[in-house]
């Protein structure tokens, strides 16, 4: 489904789960789609949800929007809700998409009840937002503090790797991965989900990627301390996409915040722990 903005972009997004359920907006990682949060449609049958999953400028099907900040994501989302007579909603980040969500708590607190974090990238201008990540990641967040333009050339790289050869360069890149992110990513399910997310990438994802990765590791826009709704993070302390450092340095800011440490898991926990994350944020709207 797409919306046409007023600005003239479009906004696609995709929905699963129970029509009547409580609302969750879930927001896919950098780069990503909707396609990359919504394979496990048993797991959203089962929290009883009603599962929103729009993409993110630039990606799947949605409009390329020079510019931006996270807080214009704030507007997308609400402009979506509106669209769709939701008043108020939870929203969830996975990965990328964490700073997106945290966005959303702060920008809209009249219509965010609940906020869910899940292997979240932190405020990356913070000393020893570094440690423990993998060498391409600690790579792509230097550049990304000069400018968007120098992380451009190896999203573009490696998008065009995957876009062609998926599975070669899933092999490939699993040698920086923990056990538990390679183990998630040889099932079937996952693995299909992936490549077909590479392979239907529009040409505009590595600007996008490219643009999110600066904005993380600029100013936010805002302060993790003037977050006033209820949030939850989960995040593995084996992750070497983002350290769990991350998880715990947002829980310690943002008021109330809860964090949930998963021993033994990696960037992908989400995937084993999508029922629980939708329940958990859900569970203000019943």
């Amino acid at each position: 489904m797409v919306l046409d903005l007023p600005d003239g972009r479009e906004m696609a997004w995709l929905e699963l789960g129970d029509p009547d359920g409580p609302v969750v907006f879930v927001f896919h990682g950098t780069p990503g789609s909707r396609r990359q949060v919504s394979f496990d449609a048993e797991s959203i049958t089962a929290a009883g949800v009603r599962f929103i999953a729009p993409d993110r400028p630039g990606y799947g099907h949605s409009s390329f929007q020079r510019r931006r900040t996270l807080a214009d994501w704030a507007d997308d989302v609400v402009r979506l809700a509106d669209h769709l007579g939701v008043e108020c909603f939870a929203v969830v980040g996975l990965s990328g998409g964490g700073p997106f969500a945290a966005a959303c708590a702060r920008q809209l607190p009249n219509r965010v009840l609940t906020t869910g974090i899940v292997s979240g990238v932190g405020l990356l201008d913070e000393p020893g937002a570094e440690k423990g990540m993998m060498g391409l990641n600690r790579l792509v967040n230097r550049l990304a503090r000069i400018s968007p333009y120098l992380v451009y050339p190896p999203m573009a790289l490696t998008g065009s790797v995957f876009r062609h050869w998926p599975e070669q360069a899933l092999k490939a890149g699993s040698g920086q991965l923990p056990e538990a992110d390679i183990a998630v990513l040889s099932r079937p399910d996952v693995k299909a989900a992936f490549i077909q997310d590479a392979r239907s990438a529009p040409a505009t994802s590595p600007m996008a990627a490219a643009q999110e990765f600066a904005l993380f590791a600029s100013d936010w826009g805002f302060r993790l301390e003037d977050i006033t709704t209820p949030v939850h993070l989960w995040h593995g302390d084996k992750d070497r996409n983002v350290p769990i450092s991350h998880a715990r340095l947002q829980a310690a800011r943002i008021p109330g915040a809860h964090l949930h440490e998963c021993p033994g898991e990696g960037h992908m926990l989400m995937v084993d722990h999508l029922e629980e994350i939708l329940r958990t944020v859900s569970k203000t709207q019943t």
